[in-house]
């Protein structure tokens, strides 16, 4: 969708955008895998790199710029004696590659329209697209009466935030604030994020090994195990969690292939009620739709087995009813459940001032007539109160983060410049 914005403001070429994006893709900040660990790079050094190379660009601009100790950083425009602050939250890490990329996924390829590269809309281009949507603003003859600061994080991707955690403990808290790591128009409600294990540490059963899945926000596309000296392999279709209906699961697929192949191992009944339906936990609610479960990781050796499982559950429901039906399923077949991680639901509500502002701005620029969704993703915007999703994909649009060939439309760069900039005048003027 092409966007020119209703603020008279001058961006930058898109050859030099598209260039300093290049070099944020060029550095390999896979989450848990990024080179190094240091006291200056505690989430591995190229995140710390990726980190400076925006914060030195933002600085180029003139903006005010600070790195947290290699976790995040911020840089900021507007007055800097101002009390009020608006927050922009994005990151620089990105998940595994995985395997049959058919571009480089560590740089930028341009091919039909297309800016294909690990990170392009999730969420290295958004990083970008709002520096220079900043520095339009900043730019601009527009006088801001608030503070406008991009924070940065390198550890969005595991689900600790670790990144965030290191701001909070020093620096200024948002007074409103909105995450381009979603979709359009705004996402007022996010569903909880539960993260379990189901592990057994010995196993009374055929001999077998199997192993699967890489990080637990992910539809696991290949699943692999040797039993009775022969080896079997299943192949899947990567998605995100908060959609595991859009892949298809490999993991899954290999239990049944061993199960039809004559084994008989616990790890082997536990997936066969890895699903909504036989572990009780059909849910929903109006404002957030079903609950999601992925199981995404699993791994069998002589010692025993696990599973890690992703849920996404609507805003309405608690997560401690959900770990019990749970419990009541998995336990009788010799496995204990462990809670990894329970992110609470986020929900602003649609008539909210930050909400209302925000869809006004996107359906004012794209001649749309949008209302604010909810989705079982999760978004920066759980870090603080009064924060939303907004952007970047328009609706309609596929979502490709996390997949193999992740790329984003070459137009929706310099689109997503504008609708950001804007937003930035609704809010901080």
């Amino acid at each position: 969708m092409k966007v020119k914005g209703k603020n008279s403001l001058t961006f930058e070429s898109q050859e030099e955008v598209l260039k300093q994006l290049q070099k944020l893709l060029q550095l390999d900040t896979t989450n848990g895998d990024a080179g190094e660990i240091t006291e200056e790079a505690p989430l591995g050094e190229r995140i710390n790199d990726a980190i400076n190379l925006v914060l030195d660009l933002g600085e180029s601009f003139g903006f005010r710029s600070k790195n947290l100790d290699g976790y995040s950083g911020w840089a900021e425009i507007g007055p800097e004696d101002s009390d009020e602050l608006i927050g922009i939250m994005a990151h620089v890490d990105t998940v595994p590659v995985g395997d049959d990329w058919d571009y480089e996924p560590f740089d930028l390829t341009i091919d039909d329209g297309k800016m294909y590269g690990r990170g392009t809309n999730d969420d290295k281009g958004p990083v970008i697209a709002t520096l220079y949507a900043m520095k339009a603003v900043e730019d601009s003859d527009e006088d801001l009466s608030k503070r406008v600061r991009l924070i940065i994080g390198g550890d969005e991707e595991a689900g600790d935030w670790r990144c965030l955690e290191r701001y909070k403990e020093t620096e200024d808290i948002p007074d409103a604030s909105f995450s381009p790591d979603a979709v359009y128009p705004v996402i007022f409600a996010e569903k909880g994020i539960l993260h379990l294990t189901f592990i057994k540490k010995s196993d009374e059963g055929d001999d077998l090994t199997l192993k699967s899945g890489t990080v637990v926000n992910m539809v696991p596309d290949l699943a692999k195990a040797t039993f009775n000296g022969k080896e079997y392999t299943e192949t899947g279709v990567a998605s995100h969690a908060m959609e595991p209906e859009a892949g298809e699961n490999a993991l899954l697929k290999l239990g049944k292939t061993l199960k039809d192949a004559g084994a008989q191992h616990p790890f082997l009944d536990l997936l066969e009620i890895a699903n909504n339906e036989d572990l009780d936990i059909v849910m929903s609610d109006d404002v957030s739709g079903d609950l999601t479960y992925n199981p995404a990781i699993g791994y069998v050796d002589e010692n025993g087995s696990f599973l890690k499982s992703d849920i996404r559950y609507p805003v309405t429901f608690n997560s401690d009813e959900i770990v019990e039906r749970i419990k009541a399923k998995v336990e009788p077949l010799g496995y204990e459940v462990i809670v990894d991680g329970d992110v609470e639901p986020l929900y602003v509500e649609k008539d909210s001032e930050l909400v209302k502002t925000l869809v006004d701005v996107f359906n004012e620029d794209t001649g749309l007539n949008e209302e604010p969704i909810a989705m079982g993703g999760g978004t920066y915007a759980r870090a603080f109160d009064n924060a939303v999703a907004f952007g970047i994909l328009f609706p309609g649009e596929p979502d490709m983060c996390h997949q193999r060939n992740e790329y984003w439309p070459l137009e929706d760069l310099e689109s997503n410049m504008h609708i950001i900039a804007d937003a930035i005048l609704a809010l901080a003027k």
